[in-house]
Formats: C-alpha cells, sequence, structure tokens
C-alpha cells in the first residue's frame, strides 16, 4: 500500500491524537512531530517512534502531508507557509482566528489549486465525522427547527478565542451541511465570565426557506453536554455527539390511529477523529475519502463572524 509522509504540527491536546492516529494508521508514516517545545515534542515523538522537529523546515523535503493542530492564532502563518510548500494539509478548526485571516488563506489556496489541482485542503470539524450525525444523514431527515447544546467547564485552553471559534464552530458548521441553505438572519447574545472575550453564546440563526436554528455554547458551564436536536415533518431526532446515541420519535398511523414511535437508533460507534483523518488520508491518496473542505471552513467562518458581531452589538446594548 502506498503511504502518506506525514508530519503533525503541534502536538499540544488535540496534536496528540493526530500523532496517535497517524502512527496507527496503514495509510500513513508519520516522519515526524513539530513543536516549539521540546519536552513535549520529544515525548510524544518517543511514544510514536518518530522524531521531534522544532521547525518544520528541517522536515519539508520528506513529507507531502501537513496535520496542522497547532493554536488557532498561528493557522493563517502557518497555513500560507503550508501552500507555499504545495502540501496536502489538514488545518483544525477553526480554519483561521478571524475573518479576514480566513479570506486570505482560502484566497491563497483556491490561487495555489489551479497549479496543483489534485492537492487535498480539508479542515478538523469532526462532528460531521460523528456515526451519531452519519445515522442521521442515512435518514434522509429534512430539518425544519435544530437546536445544538454544546457546553463544558472552562477547559484553561483556547482562552486566545472566544467561544464561538472554540467551541460553537462545530454547530456552525454542522448545521449549514445539514440544512443546505443559505443564512437568511443571525441574532445572538453573549457575555465575558472568565476571560476577556465571550465565555458564554446563544445564537438563532435563519436560513432561505424558513428553517431555524438555536445554538447555545458555553465553557463556563458545570458539566459537559454535547446535543441536536434536529424537528422535521411529523418526525423529532436527537443525537447525543459525547455518546454516539440517536432518539427518533416519529408519528405513524396504527390500527387505533395516529401515535408516535420511539426508537433508540442502533449505531456502530467509532473515533470521530481518527474516521475524519482516515477519510482525509484516502482523500489524499486518490481514493475517494470525504473531507470538509476550506471553502466550507471558510464559510464556518462566515456564520462565526455574524455571531461575534451580533454578540458584540448585544453587549454595547447592555453597557449603554
Amino acid at each position: 500500500m502506498t503511504q502518506l509522509k506525514v508530519a503533525i504540527v503541534g502536538v499540544g491536546h488535540l496534536g496528540q491524537h493526530h500523532a496517535r492516529i497517524a502512527f496507527e494508521s496503514p495509510q500513513a508514516d508519520l516522519i515526524a512531530v513539530v513543536d516549539p517545545d521540546e519536552k513535549n515534542g520529544s515525548l510524544i515523538a518517543a511514544k510514536y517512534n518518530t522524531q521531534w522537529v522544532p521547525d518544520w523546515s528541517l522536515i519539508a523535503n520528506q513529507v507531502n502531508v501537513l496535520q496542522i493542530a497547532a493554536p488557532t492564532i498561528h493557522h493563517h502563518r502557518l497555513g500560507i507557509e503550508a501552500i507555499k510548500m504545495g502540501k496536502h494539509i489538514l488545518m483544525e478548526k477553526p480554519l483561521a482566528s478571524n475573518l479576514e485571516e480566513s479570506q486570505l488563506l482560502h484566497a491563497a489556496h483556491e490561487q495555489s489549486l489551479t497549479l496543483s489541482p489534485s492537492l487535498v485542503r480539508a479542515v478538523g470539524h469532526l462532528e460531521r465525522f460523528n456515526p451519531a450525525v452519519g445515522a442521521l444523514r442515512d435518514r434522509k431527515f429534512t430539518p425544519r427547527f435544530l437546536e445544538t447544546v454544546r457546553v463544558s467547564p472552562f477547559p484553561m485552553r483556547s482562552t486566545e478565542v472566544d467561544v464561538v471559534l472554540d467551541v460553537m464552530i462545530h454547530d456552525l458548521d454542522l448545521i449549514q451541511a445539514l440544512v443546505g441553505r443559505p443564512i437568511r438572519d443571525v441574532e445572538a447574545f453573549g457575555v465575558p465570565v472568565l476571560t476577556k472575550q465571550a465565555d458564554l453564546v446563544n445564537a438563532r440563526i435563519k436560513f432561505e426557506g424558513g428553517t431555524v436554528a438555536i445554538l447555545t455554547a458555553s465553557r463556563v458551564a458545570q458539566k459537559k453536554e454535547r446535543t441536536l436536536r434536529v424537528f422535521g415533518h411529523q418526525s423529532y431526532a436527537k443525537l447525543n455527539f459525547a455518546d454516539q446515541t440517536m432518539e427518533l420519535h416519529t408519528l405513524i398511523e396504527g390500527t387505533n390511529g395516529f401515535q408516535i414511535k420511539n426508537e433508540n437508533i442502533s449505531i456502530k460507534e467509532g473515533e470521530p477523529l481518527k474516521i475524519e483523518i482516515e477519510q482525509f488520508y484516502q482523500a489524499c491518496l486518490g481514493l475517494g475519502g470525504e473531507y470538509v473542505s476550506w471553502t466550507e471552513g471558510h464559510e464556518a467562518l462566515k456564520v462565526a463572524d455574524l455571531v461575534q458581531k451580533a454578540v458584540k452589538k448585544s453587549l454595547s446594548e447592555i453597557e449603554g
């Protein structure tokens, strides 16, 4: 089997899992982990039988895939450099730390494809690869109303961005993929609690055609919850992303009239990050793997920007 030559850029909280999956994958040869922290980088490198380097220029000619899991504030700089190198790229979500940087990245990516159209550029919106989401999409569910809740205790990391880019971005991408229509209107409210940026945000998004989504994201909750409720014609589904479960409630006509059919849908569990990365590898090898494109990642940031602006407006009205 042809193997991709892979380097993981940034091996902190999430990057170390990228390294593990690359090490275990038959589709990849983990050439190096890249991190400015020698202690942690060397530890991860030793664990997965590879080398640590402080700068990817040292191994640029040895790899054809870069998986960037560095802090969001570095995504724009690293992404531009990686594009110039002519590599396949998996950039962790969000694509960039703001819309302007995302636009610059996306434009550079589009230009590079005119010379190398076979290069794969993906964004790590891993909930798309959650088996529970796959079960929902298999049902051909047409959403009319959606509600997402993504809350957790304060993480003590990723505080360089607000909760919209750190947490809600997952659901902003997912609802766009599920609804598949342009967004008409965005309203949002949020407050900073433990940082100088919004740590709790509630947003209402209306799509063309009338579908509405209500999203809540918090990094100052007492417990974790990652759920999606989807309401359609005579049916309702509830997904638990963490447990990878799905409940389906459907109105059916029985012998005694209409009744509600309640089902717990059987789902084959899997690690979303692993599924995402293996699909990315297949795409890089020309085997048709699915991935979230940089165009889709840029679209998610466009909506995130609208939410952030609405939050800023709501705070200015409160502060008077």
